[in-house]
């Protein structure tokens, strides 16, 4: 039995990277004992919709407070890094970066606060929390671990978000620590270049079995997700606006909500596609919206490991997407489903009308594909993986 340390942003708010590692902790702690580190309040982690075992010891992390003038000028370092370029690049730079991203005070009361707790190992989920706990690895008496859940291109080139200009950060916490996991091969390639680690590949897995299955008897599409860009839902309207041109009768569900949930009803409205695109707005149960369709849409500008894809491989549904990094160890395309040109509207409107009018009997061929696919990511198979580098 190990004490195994988990220190996450959030791990009480919806999303896939939260009920990934929620999904991971509840199956760890099974066996070992397993703390969780969060910024989640209290009353947060009391409204946890994962569902988190109550074996498993949660704690509040709070950073310090710093004087208004420290903040003001840590700010504006970050903002100038981040609109320039020109600190992340130079080495003579790089204590002013992490003075301004991960200052010495709090890295002391985290080495302090983490150090009680005896871990043997300590899994920082995702690239912040990485940047972090590879600064002070040298101070922690365990294993450490960064587990990556986004690619190279999503973290470090997309402006604005995640790690963008952060790479010297990254590289240096990659290099104190003892192992760091990505979700896919070709992950695995890009930091292997981008800063010479060699990263161990674990996907994720399922989040839950279902004995029932999509009958796939409706003309319907449906999707999960996060209304942003990110998601691509701006596409998919495109996507849907040339497909209904050639077709009259299948249906769009959109299964969720966010920030750019008006600008999207707008798009919808201006297409006047209202009576074909349904916007559902945030549900804590998609199982029925999923068995209700027979295709899957991931329109996704970028991902790291689809959560959404496996849900509805698990469901016995297949499923088009663009060709993006993500989806590599998920769809081949023509057998789990069927696979765009990145971000060519068309190109995705004409993989749709494909699935529309493909033989029933082909369609149910890549359905059973889909929930072979998932059945490789069952929980037990993932956690004998992370099971190999956590002992």
């Amino acid at each position: 039995m190990a004490k195994i340390g988990m220190y996450v942003s959030h791990i009480c708010d919806i999303g896939g990277e939260q009920r990934v590692s929620a999904l991971l902790a509840n199956e760890l702690v099974k066996k070992h004992e397993v703390v969780i580190f969060t910024q989640d309040t209290k009353e947060q982690q009391r409204e946890n919709p994962f569902h988190l075992s109550k074996d498993i010891m949660i704690h509040e992390i709070i950073q310090p407070q710093f004087p208004f003038l420290n903040r003001t000028l840590r700010r504006l370092v970050r903002q100038l890094n981040e609109d320039t370029g020109l600190l992340y690049k130079n080495k003579l730079f790089f204590p002013l970066l992490e003075y301004a991203y991960f200052q010495k005070r709090w890295q002391d009361m985290l080495v302090e606060t983490l150090n009680k707790e005896h871990f043997d190992v300590l899994l920082a989920v995702s690239g912040g929390n990485t940047i972090q706990i590879g600064l002070i690895a040298h101070r922690l008496n365990c294993k450490t671990i960064g587990w990556e859940h986004n690619t190279y291109q999503a973290y470090f080139e997309t402006k604005g978000k995640y790690f963008y200009h952060q790479q010297q950060l990254f590289l240096k916490s990659l290099k104190q620590l003892d192992e760091c996991v990505v979700l896919n091969n070709r992950i695995k390639e890009d930091y292997r270049e981008a800063f010479e680690k060699e990263c161990r590949v674990i996907y994720n897995p399922r989040s839950f079995v279902s004995k029932e299955k999509s009958p796939l008897t409706e003309k319907m599409f449906v999707t999960l997700g996060r209304i942003t860009k990110q998601k691509g839902y701006d596409l998919l309207i495109d996507s849907f606006a040339e497909f209904a041109k050639e077709n009259d009768d299948w249906k769009l569900t959109i299964v969720g909500d966010g920030e750019d949930r008006g600008l999207i009803e707008e798009k919808i409205k201006c297409r006047q596609l209202e009576k074909r695109i349904c916007i559902t707005g945030y549900q804590s149960n998609v199982r029925d919206y999923l068995l209700q369709a027979s295709c899957y849409l991931m329109p996704s500008r970028w991902e790291g490991f689809p959560m959404v894809l496996t849900e509805a491989f698990e469901m016995g549904l297949p499923a088009i997407a663009y060709d993006i990094i993500a989806v590599e160890p998920l769809i081949e395309d023509k057998k789990q489903g069927l696979l765009a040109k990145a971000f060519d509207t068309k190109d995705y409107a004409s993989k749709m009308l494909e699935m529309a009018n493909m033989p029933e009997e082909k369609r149910r061929q890549m359905a059973q594909n889909a929930i072979e696919k998932a059945n490789e990511l069952s929980i037990d198979k993932i956690v004998e993986q992370w099971e190999q580098i956590l002992l």
